[in-house]
């Protein structure tokens, strides 16, 4: 489709070709300026040309996003210049023809179109009247205002006497909006004006806002430069936008109001929240650029989060941990025999200043499972503390605040991520803690697990006394003779001996496989293990205490079953202690017995 070359002329439909400007708008008497996109530029180019007739058009849409939100009134132009440089925004000079109707969108082979009429002249060769000539220099003066507010007089130039004829006032206004500092949604307004008086007033109007508007920031700018000068600990941008708000009468919580009002649902006591209050208004004081600033907010974010005082009801019923425990783990009676004593001298007592539980033992015999057993049966959240190779004391106490980036210990971090105060936490490998130049973080860990003394807990990052005496703490270990002596002192140890062969038969039998089956995408009971396979497993492929390389090894036949299940072929109807030895046999024995193909 190729737009028509006839000449303008009022309410005659046209189609000419659509060019839209992402949020400016184009003056209809005025030769301006116009920036066009990467992907506008050659069909731009051609019509600048064939000196075509273009229709700009405003797109209120944010550039970069795909839909279009077009202004239903543009300007007719002719393109007379096109300038591309690298590095700099691709710049069309127009020539405004008539303003147009925008009546809706015609897509051509070369782009699109738009349908549209041209909308009358504005400008009257009659004598311009009084009032007109009135909204003329009211306008001129509320320009000169504008221009000298914001910084620019030498725009503004010698005031001119209204001549009587409306083009070169017409011309004049159109000018004086163009170079004003505007909203694009005002100068669409001053666009659609369809008489001349229409025009003034608009533009009046408009001028006498901004007037306002400039006054208002020149206004608040000069009274937040003097805070600033008396109060150097505030800073500029924080008085400026209190003083906005003050002006408008806006009552938005900013991110300090929202601290505060987080603030005031914490059930924390009254010392706590005299100190949170001061430590608040610390923050208020300190510039948002000043390196201390992120370290005390991220400090009164990590006070909130903490469960002060928020602790969950916990009943603890000897016959629900003896089910729990019974369920989730075969044999260990002594074992379960000692804890029920301690959760009896806990109940009796309805405290935990009784010794620190420590589950003693080689690898894979459930200590931390039973952890977690532990926590469902007693009702509370349930967390885990790896010790494992920590050496640095500031883990558990914290960092100081001197430092950027400071955080709090392993232990009030993990119960800020908690709802309750009174959680059990499963401190693991509390053999394997080490020491070094940075301190001793089994020292530390005294004044936590220490019933006498963890109910003033001291972090140095929180540097407030915090109450750790509602935790329960259970610990693991491997090895007692690497556990310091005051710290070994203050547990009670429990030895989880190794498990016999028919142990580990039955642990198989009520949970290894099934587990195994559900991880590796098998339903429960899919597939049998006969007696003798888990034998043959235990016996020749294990050699452990604890049961952890035979669930492996049990996966890593289930994973074979898997192999031939995807390439749907025949599962063997049990698993036999032959088919273990041709399974985890290190040659490919396994799949010329069972038919493999692929």
């Amino acid at each position: 489709m190729a737009p028509r070359k006839n000449s303008l002329q009022d309410n005659n439909v046209l189609i000419r070709p659509l060019v839209a400007i992402s949020r400016i708008v184009v003056s209809p008497q005025i030769m301006q300026p116009v920036k066009i996109e990467d992907d506008q530029v050659d069909r731009v180019t051609k019509l600048m040309t064939e000196k075509t007739e273009v229709l700009f058009l405003t797109d209120t849409v944010e550039e970069g996003q795909e839909d279009h939100n077009l202004v239903d009134t543009g300007v007719l132009c002719v393109v007379e210049r096109m300038i591309q440089m690298p590095g700099a925004p691709n710049l069309a000079f127009v020539r405004p023809l008539a303003r147009a109707k925008f009546l809706g969108l015609v897509i051509g082979q070369d782009g699109p179109y738009a349908r549209l009429t041209t909308l009358k002249d504005i400008t009257d060769p009659k004598i311009v009247t009084l009032e007109i000539k009135a909204l003329e220099e009211r306008i001129s003066e509320l320009f000169e205002t504008i221009m000298r507010f914001a910084g620019e007089p030498e725009k503004v130039g010698a005031k001119k006497i209204v001549e009587d004829n409306s083009l070169f006032l017409t011309s004049r206004v159109y000018a004086m909006t163009n170079v004003a500092p505007l909203e694009w949604e005002d100068k669409i307004e001053i666009l659609k004006c369809g008489t001349l008086k229409k025009l003034l007033e608009t533009v009046a109007v408009i001028f006498d806002e901004t007037e306002q508007r400039i006054k208002l920031q020149v206004y608040i700018h000069e009274k937040t430069h003097h805070e600033l000068s008396q109060q150097q600990k505030e800073t500029y941008l924080r008085a400026h936008l209190q003083n906005v708000r003050e002006e408008l009468g806006e009552t938005d919580l900013n991110d300090l109001d929202e601290l505060q009002a987080k603030a005031a649902d914490k059930n924390w006591s009254k010392e706590a929240r005299k100190h949170f209050e001061k430590e608040l208004q610390k923050l208020r004081r300190l510039n948002v650029n000043n390196p201390e600033y992120s370290v005390q907010y991220a400090y009164l974010e990590t006070l909130l989060e903490l469960p002060w005082n928020n602790y969950k009801k916990s009943k603890i019923s000897l016959d629900k941990v003896e089910e729990v425990l019974n369920r989730d783990h075969y044999g260990l009676d002594k074992v379960k025999e000692r804890i029920m004593e301690y959760m009896a001298v806990v109940k009796l007592r309805n405290d935990l200043k009784a010794p620190i539980l420590c589950l003693y033992g080689p690898p894979g015999v459930g200590k931390t499972s039973i952890g977690k057993s532990v926590a469902e049966a007693v009702g509370r959240e349930y967390a885990r503390i790896s010790l494992g190779g920590m050496h640095d004391e500031a883990e558990i106490r914290g960092h100081r605040r001197t430092y950027i980036g400071a955080m709090p210990g392993r232990f009030l971090h993990t119960l800020s991520k908690l709802s309750s105060g009174n959680p059990l936490i499963l401190l693991d490998e509390i053999d394997k803690v080490g020491k070094d130049y940075k301190g001793d973080p089994s020292s530390a860990l005294l004044e936590a697990l220490d019933p006498e003394q963890n109910n003033t807990f001291h972090d140095n990052f929180i540097d407030f006394p915090y109450d750790l005496s509602k935790v329960l703490f259970i610990a693991t270990a491997n090895d007692l003779s690497s556990i310091p002596p005051p710290l070994r002192d203050r547990m009670e140890v429990i030895e989880m001996p190794p498990y016999s062969k028919e142990e580990k038969r039955e642990i198989a039998v009520r949970h290894l496989i099934n587990q195994a089956l559900t991880e590796n995408g098998f339903k429960e009971n899919e597939v049998a293990f006969t007696p003798d396979a888990i034998d043959t497993i235990i016996r020749q492929y294990t050699q452990e205490a604890g049961v952890r390389q035979l669930k492996m090894q049990i996966s890593k036949i289930i994973r074979k079953l898997a192999l031939l299940k995807v390439r749907k072929q025949k599962l063997p109807d049990e698993i036999t202690g032959k088919l273990v030895s041709q399974f985890l046999d290190k040659k490919d024995s396994w799949r010329n017995s069972l038919g493999f193909r692929g």
